[in-house]
């Protein structure tokens, strides 16, 4: 394990459960197949209920690619363990009483050796 690991992997915990809320991490399944016959799509998704903090994105740190109802989700390692987010997952968060789903548009990883935490930029569907 480097030293990255060591000196900042739990930091984004201890922040995780003082400030995070509960979101639902939504891993895509493998290869889906589409049945052109049918039209059917199978596949099953694996929801995962994570701590993460959600934050505005701020149109100088996009350089103006985002929307403005984009937002920026951090999540920390314990959340995800070694897994890496992909483009295809989405992730699901309450908003003004209302459970709302999002595509990760943009990832960014801190890591070591290891994931030390997620940045990702989503888009509300």
């Amino acid at each position: 394990m480097g030293r990255i690991d060591t000196t900042f992997a739990p930091i984004p915990t201890s922040l995780m459960k003082e400030w995070g809320q509960d979101i639902t991490y939504i891993k895509t399944s493998t290869p889906r197949t589409y049945n052109p016959t049918t039209g059917a799509v199978t596949g099953a998704d694996t929801n995962v209920t994570v701590k993460a903090v959600i934050t505005r994105v701020n149109p100088r740190e996009s350089e103006g690619l985002y929307q403005t109802t984009d937002l920026k989700i951090i999540i920390g390692t314990d959340e995800l363990g070694t897994y890496y987010p992909t483009e295809a997952d989405r992730v699901q968060y309450q908003q003004a009483g209302a459970t709302r789903e999002a595509k990760i548009i943009a990832i960014t990883t801190y890591r070591g050796d290891n994931p030390v935490y997620h940045s990702l930029i989503v888009r509300p569907q």
